[in-house]
């Protein structure tokens, strides 16, 4: 028996050699900021919704970092075929319970995305993004190397039926996220440029139509347009956080502004850290994400599979574009979105998605025999 768990416990940690030691790194330092991230922003958050425990909030990342960790290893375990099977599952699990959360779901701030189980609450979408990633990947690969195969068909029906099932609850942040997802994968898998043209034109006929039929966010991106008065709040109290953070900070739990900022643990975080550890940190937590884009990138772009290919860079732009939508709000560059930074804002369906992304990510990008088209540069 214990030499059985032996022979077990030696197949994982050789398998668990295999994994990019960079992204490994890069894991880490995105779980330990998340928490560290959260325990500035609790006292906040807690005292504003009159919580008594001041990190409360902490502590709940804490333990959705470990879950997270414990998915994202769990992920890493599947070889290929796996993941495929996986995401299909997982995709038409979750895409039905999108569309039930915005019937039965809770109304919060105007919209119906989660469904609430006592002290826990669950965001299908958030599980969904990564798993249709894989999907698409998986068409388009297909289609590449079998050129009758209606792949790409496919992966745009999938993509407009998530986008209705999506525009429903209604969530056009995560609606367009997923957009910006799907246009390069199809772009790698050889459209033809008519099609990407037509693809934009559609995009900006569709956004011209959400502002013109959706009300919220139509007021989202007059605000942001003209960003003054009550509205505006939110997004001006971020800016004052930032910059009165400066170049090295307030100090940890030293924040001001941040008491005054609502969602201060989970679409605002960034602004909380800038106001407690400056423009440094702030830059570091970039540095980060872009260390995850030009590793996990320049990684998918040898590998030999179609497939892998794409899910991995498509798994990688999901997290990345994420990020960049969740700064560009809190900096005023975009309209707010209520977008969330992966693996460092508050909340379990989205430390889970982005756990879910990067373990996959992890799975198709570690070393196996031809998986590389040339073994490029040491990793050591």
């Amino acid at each position: 028996m214990s030499a059985a768990i032996a022979e077990r416990f030696g197949a994982a940690m050789e398998r668990v050699r295999t994994y990019d030691r960079p992204l490994l790194i890069i894991a880490a330092i995105l779980f330990t900021l998340g928490i560290l991230f959260s325990m500035s922003a609790s006292p906040a958050a807690t005292a504003r919704i009159r919580i008594e425990e001041a990190f409360y909030f902490a502590g709940r990342q804490a333990a959705y970092a470990a879950l997270g960790a414990l998915v994202m290893m769990s992920a890493a375990s599947l070889d290929p075929r796996q993941l495929r099977r996986g995401a299909t599952i997982t995709a038409a699990i979750f895409l039905p319970l999108c569309l039930l959360a915005s019937f039965f779901g809770p109304e919060i701030k105007g919209a119906q995305r989660w469904f609430e189980f006592g002290l826990m609450s669950l965001q299908p979408s958030e599980i969904l993004k990564p798993a249709l990633i894989i999907v698409w990947a998986w068409m388009l690969g297909e289609s590449m190397k079998q050129p009758g195969f209606p792949g790409r068909t496919v992966a745009i029906g999938a993509y407009l039926l998530t986008a209705a099932v999506l525009l429903s609850q209604p969530d056009i942040g995560q609606t367009a996220l997923l957009g910006i997802c799907l246009a390069p994968m199809l772009i790698l898998s050889g459209v033809a440029l008519r099609y990407v043209l037509g693809g934009g034109v559609l995009a900006a006929l569709s956004a011209w139509a959400i502002y013109t039929f959706y009300p919220h966010a139509r007021e989202r991106v007059d605000n942001f347009l003209n960003p003054e008065g009550d509205a505006a709040y939110q997004v001006n109290r971020a800016l004052d956080a930032i910059a009165a953070g400066g170049v090295f900070g307030r100090g940890p739990g030293e924040g001001v502004i941040k008491t005054r900022l609502p969602d201060a643990h989970a679409d605002f975080v960034f602004a909380v850290a800038a106001e407690e550890f400056g423009l440094i940190a702030s830059i570091g937590l970039i540095v980060v994400f872009g260390a995850l884009a030009f590793r996990g990138l320049s990684r998918a772009s040898r590998l030999n599979e179609p497939f892998e290919q794409l899910a991995a860079a498509g798994l990688v732009t999901l997290l990345v574009a994420q990020a960049c939508i969740h700064i560009a709000v809190n900096l005023s560059l975009l309209p707010a979105k209520g977008m969330t930074l992966p693996f460092i804002s508050f909340g379990g369906s989205s430390m889970i998605g982005s756990a879910l992304a990067l373990g996959c990510c992890l799975s198709l990008l570690r070393d196996r025999p031809g998986a590389y088209l040339y073994p490029g540069p040491r990793r050591d």
